[in-house]
């Protein structure tokens, strides 16, 4: 049995400190021994964290953090998406890190729901995973003794997504429901977009893992190449596995999280069969539904009474964006993580 396991952890991991610019006690990362990696983005809004009795000092501080960060973003030459998206309706999702235990039950259902591949671990090893969804892992604390954040990251579906700017044939755009979306029959495969997330969430498809270019016409050469056995996939039982409702992508296009799209407009559909508007409930998302914490919440964030925008305004200065500093506008809100702990016992 190889002893190897194929690991995603660093992959695409943001915010991890730099041993040279902190001592280990003072915060403690998954590569705190790697001198120079990712050092770059030791001070980026990526993960808050605090005690419960200095909960009001550093709610004010991320109270002036917040208004910073805004007042840097009003520094553009862009016009500003409020009155674009203020009306109508804006999808969008708020994360509790307090909620979150890593169990990964969301990345599970996010593959099940949208057809995502299982690549295999040689791929994986290969910086190929293809999930939706990852689950970030953050350490801090003292050394010897570490706390742990667990952050959840998909698509922040960027009101200024910087990823939309740069495609060539502009198979990802943003819908005026805030969604930022793809065409996968325009992607040429640039990559252009992959390199431009700041969040890194965007999955190229570098082999056709399941078989959508297949067609009748050209079957029987590949099997005859192949052997007597059919590719995986290629059984018609075993494509009864996959999502009717979701677009089973080619090799050599990007894709990404959609906030389940097929869901959304499915619970529209019902709506307007109904001859009423959109309630909150109507549409929910594979990873909040299958989260067993409550830690995603998902909904129309133009609505006050729904439950993401209730979420969001009861941890008031503790919610924020990540990277909420360089004006792409996320449509995610993440939570401060708070822990109750007494830190005299672990001096």
């Amino acid at each position: 049995m190889d002893k190897h396991f194929a690991c995603v952890q660093h992959h695409h991991t943001m915010g991890v400190q730099q041993w040279a610019k902190k001592r280990a006690k003072d915060q403690v990362d998954e590569k705190a021994g790697w001198k120079g990696f990712q050092g770059a983005l030791t001070e980026r809004s990526i993960i808050f964290h605090t005690n419960l009795k200095d909960l009001p000092e550093l709610a004010e501080k991320w109270k002036e953090f917040h208004e910073e960060a805004e007042h840097l973003n009003a520094q553009t030459l862009y016009p500003s998406t409020g009155r674009i998206f203020g009306t109508g309706l804006k999808w969008g999702m708020y994360v509790d890190m307090n909620a979150c235990i890593g169990c990964g039950a969301c990345q599970v259902a996010c593959v099940s729901e949208n057809n995502v591949p299982v690549v295999g671990k040689k791929e994986v090893h290969r910086h190929h995973e293809m999930t939706w969804l990852r689950i970030d892992r953050y350490f801090y604390g003292d050394f010897e003794n570490p706390k742990v954040v667990y952050q959840p990251m998909m698509c922040q579906h960027c009101d200024n997504a910087p990823c939309e700017n740069v495609c060539p044939v502009n198979a990802t755009n943003h819908s005026m429901e805030g969604i930022n979306q793809m065409a996968y029959n325009r992607c040429i495969g640039t990559r252009y977009c992959a390199n431009n997330c700041p969040y890194k969430v965007r999955r190229f498809n570098w082999l056709d893992y399941t078989t959508a270019d297949i067609w009748p016409a050209n079957e029987e050469r590949i099997f005859h190449l192949e052997g007597d056995d059919k590719p995986f996939y290629a059984d018609n039982l075993v494509r009864m596995v996959l999502n009717p409702d979701v677009t089973v992508r080619s090799r050599g296009v990007i894709e990404k999280c959609t906030f389940c799209i097929q869901r959304i407009q499915e619970g529209k559909l019902t709506a307007k069969r109904e001859g009423r508007a959109v309630m909150d409930n109507d549409v929910r998302s594979a990873c909040q539904t299958a989260c067993p914490t409550g830690a995603i919440i998902f909904g129309n964030l133009n609505n006050p009474d729904s439950e993401v925008t209730k979420a969001s305004q009861r941890a008031g200065a503790l919610a924020y964006k990540v990277l909420e500093e360089i004006n792409v506008r996320p449509a995610v809100n993440y939570s401060a993580k708070v822990i109750n702990s007494n830190e005299e016992l672990y001096s």
